[in-house]
């Protein structure tokens, strides 16, 4: 009983710092602030019919059907600048419960502790090493876009294990289906991405003749469907022909294929992950003798499984040098690096499996405490982790917060007739973390045009001072 008590209460206090490093994210959603397309899109939702301007949307810019309903419901569009710091805290602690969901139905044999311990771990890795977290967390416009999708497409998931594990054919066929709607609506990568994950299922349930491969079948139909929806849409041809470099297949492969390699080379050798990795083969073991996802490898030779990992990467950086003729923002690796690290360990059994024999050997308790304080320690002060830490104690988030308060204010109050140029102060200070698209010198760039137009400035003119 004493060692029962021992064990949980080590649990517990790595729970609890497992909070504590998803803290201060939490925090620093507090000095998020609006800036160039959040205004854009704002102005735009104030003087239009709300589903005209969706329909336009898909028929001229992009058909992402269900994002593109949420970029039109903006804080700030209600006037809500507060409104728009309290979405990023509601996406982490969303991301957080989808994983807990998603976890619950992989390692249904576990206790709710276990399970939320592996959530939060889950969660955390993703935040500490996403490519890009300014974009993907604490902007608007980027994190319902993406983020948003990756959140949906976790219940989704979870929905789907439920299903075939229990044979629950009819009582959730339609939600099954409505939930892969509201999935593929979300961006293209994403769509790709879910395309492509049904076709392994679905080649894997039919050649181990799996219970459920009906269901998996009529998912991947409609992922195609949805993903016609999307990629056909007359916006995504007319907004191609912005970039003159688009469509050289010889172009995009070899760029494709340089940025794999670069991106899982960043994140294989992530210090968090290694150290996760070794944690996660005692979790293998044990999840071996409970469930016959783990005892059969997920149903996956090594090398099958080693090819999926680098084939996310493609999916997501291809698309968009096919379309632009480069990588552009790498918000869309977000999407790759969330992929990524699920199918790394999925791969690590895979691997753990076949090298079984080879690898009979016990951590001791010493080295497992080791390998959880290291964790912790790369989790807090590397990458994103260390970053966060920075903005907050630095001062940087709360002087950014403060810089672009004063703007709006002033912009809010500015008379009108005052004059044709309104001049306004840079910011002096760049949080790492925080999403930064300012205004330039230039009035007439799209930026200065979208303060503008949300402002309603008596003004032809906003610049920089």
């Amino acid at each position: 009983m004493l060692c029962i008590f021992i064990v949980m209460k080590k649990q517990y206090i790595f729970l609890f710092f497992l909070f504590l490093a998803i803290f201060p994210y939490c925090y620093l959603c507090f000095f998020a602030n609006p800036s160039s397309d959040d205004f854009g899109f704002s102005f735009q939702s104030q003087t239009n019919e709300f589903w005209y301007l969706i329909k336009q949307t898909y028929l001229y810019w992009n058909g992402r059907y269900v994002s593109n309903v949420f970029i039109y419901l903006n804080p700030i569009v209600f006037g809500s600048f507060f409104g728009y710091k309290i979405i990023p805290l509601l996406m982490i602690i969303l991301f957080v419960f989808a994983n807990f969901i998603f976890v619950s139905q992989i390692f249904h044999t576990k206790t709710k502790q276990n399970k939320l311990l592996i959530s939060l771990l889950l969660s955390l890795l993703f935040l500490q090493n996403m490519p890009i977290i300014s974009e993907g967390i604490y902007w608007y416009t980027g994190s319902v876009i993406y983020t948003l999708g990756l959140i949906v497409f976790l219940f989704y998931v979870a929905l789907l294990i439920k299903v075939i594990r229990e044979n629950k054919k009819r009582v959730y066929a339609l939600f099954l289906i409505t939930l892969l709607f509201f999935v593929c609506g979300f961006n293209e990568v994403l769509t790709l991405l879910v395309v492509f994950f049904l076709v392994i299922l679905s080649y894997i349930f039919y050649k181990k003749e799996l219970q459920g491969k009906k269901i998996i079948i009529i998912q991947f139909l409609f992922s195609v469907l949805f993903a016609a929806i999307v990629i056909l849409s007359p916006g995504n041809g007319l907004r191609g022909e912005a970039y003159p470099d688009a469509h050289n297949f010889s172009h995009s492969f070899l760029y494709s294929v340089m940025q794999v390699g670069r991106f899982s080379f960043l994140w294989i050798v992530s210090i968090p992950l290694v150290l996760a990795s070794f944690i996660y083969f005692q979790i293998n073991k044990k999840m071996r003798d409970e469930n016959s996802l783990f005892q059969n490898s997920f149903y996956m030779n090594r090398w099958f499984s080693l090819l999926i990992l680098f084939a996310i990467i493609f999916i997501c950086v291809f698309p968009p040098y096919w379309a632009t003729g480069i990588l552009g923002q790498h918000r869309t690796l977000n999407v790759a690096y969330f992929f990524f690290i699920i199918t790394w360990f999925v791969n690590l059994t895979v691997w753990y499996n076949y090298y079984e024999n080879k690898l009979r050997f016990e951590f001791s308790k010493k080295v497992k405490v080791s390998f959880s304080i290291f964790l912790l320690i790369g989790i807090l002060f590397t990458g994103n982790g260390f970053n966060v830490l920075d903005d907050i104690f630095s001062g940087s988030a709360s002087q950014y917060n403060k810089q672009l308060k004063n703007r709006f204010t002033n912009l809010r109050g500015y008379p009108k007739g005052k004059g044709k140029i309104v001049a306004i102060l840079p910011l002096k200070v760049y949080p790492k973390c925080l999403f930064v698209s300012d205004i330039t010198d230039n009035p007439k760039d799209w930026t200065n045009q979208a303060y503008n137009l949300y402002f309603r400035i008596d003004s032809t003119e906003i610049v920089l001072k």
